[in-house]
């Protein structure tokens, strides 16, 4: 019988990190860094991201955290430990998201091994889905991945929400639509279920329109979509809403662990998926949409999920 060492060999720390890596996260920036002392991992925050003062990215960036701590978990359950998850284990080092220790050796779950072979196959479905409804047993076994991660509520919308959804998109792009800084958002939100454009109107990014953006230009738009179009899009499909009490960095990482759980297991069930935040982090749209469903906490996150 091979004794296990105290250390993680060269093939275990391989299975680790691809399984980090490939974790979603905003605008792809993968915001942490990954340290494997001893039999433990540890995930810090990047704290090279940050904007002085009040940082309007730090809620979307905790999240993507979350997700990338989900696949942590599982690339270590997959070389069969046991696992101990502390969550912002050191008041001292507020950017460490948490601490994750082997325990005891201990076989991985069918679950286990199907969800990090997901890992790889996980991409954001940035288009309409097919106009196939995905059964209910289905969806209930994608919000099932959520059910031990605590202080997270997740909703399907019904049929008659959808309008309440596409009249928040509609608010939240009025609302941006005279700030070329978030232009680039608005388009990827209300892209998603007008692939076509439909009354969007598509221009170049470039540079000049902000000092501080990336080189090279991407598609924006200052078009504002037609509502009740919108609204027949987002019924057409299955959406899942994540809520938390508060937006605490704790809950916020938990959101991104319940999204990345839910993800994984749509992806198992052979679906596609994307996820929406930026909508909700304009104004008090939130709030408003918290409001009009009757929402127990404070929506983090939107989840599109489909053929």
């Amino acid at each position: 019988m091979t004794v296990p060492t105290d250390t993680w060999t060269t093939g275990d720390t391989e299975i680790i990190a691809r399984a980090v890596i490939e974790a979603p996260s905003i605008h792809d920036t993968q915001p942490w860094n990954l340290r494997l002392p001893g039999r433990s991992a540890e995930l810090d925050e990047r704290l090279e991201f940050a904007e002085p003062g009040l940082d309007p990215l730090r809620p979307d960036r905790l999240i993507s955290c979350g997700t990338a701590l989900a696949n942590l978990e599982l690339g270590i359950r997959v070389l069969g430990w046991r696992t101990h998850t502390t969550l912002l284990p050191d008041p001292e080092r507020p950017e460490m998201i948490a601490r994750v220790d082997a325990v005891e050796v201990r076989p991985p779950t069918g679950s286990d091994l199907r969800f990090y072979a997901a890992i790889s196959h996980r991409r954001s479905h940035r288009e309409s889905f097919a106009r196939i409804p995905v059964a209910a047993a289905t969806l209930a076994d994608v919000m099932a991945a959520v059910d031990e991660v605590p202080g997270v509520q997740v909703r399907l919308l019904a049929s008659d929400e959808a309008p309440v959804l596409a009249e928040t998109l509609t608010y939240s792009a009025e609302e941006v639509r005279r700030n070329p800084h978030y232009q680039r958002e608005m388009f990827s939100w209300t892209s998603h279920w007008q692939p076509e454009g439909t009354t969007e109107i598509v221009t170049d990014w470039n540079t000049g329109l902000d000092a501080d953006g990336p080189a090279g230009k991407a598609l924006v738009t200052t078009g504002i979509p037609n509502t009740t179009a919108l609204a027949e899009a987002i019924d057409r499909e299955s959406v899942l809403v994540f809520s938390t009490a508060t937006a605490d960095p704790i809950d916020l990482i938990r959101v991104g662990i319940a999204t990345e759980r839910a993800w994984l297991a749509a992806v198992d069930a052979r679906l596609s998926a994307s996820v929406l935040t930026h909508p909700l982090r304009v104004e008090d749209s939130a709030a408003r949409f918290a409001d009009r469903l009757a929402l127990p906490g404070r929506p983090q996150l939107i989840m599109r999920i489909g053929y």
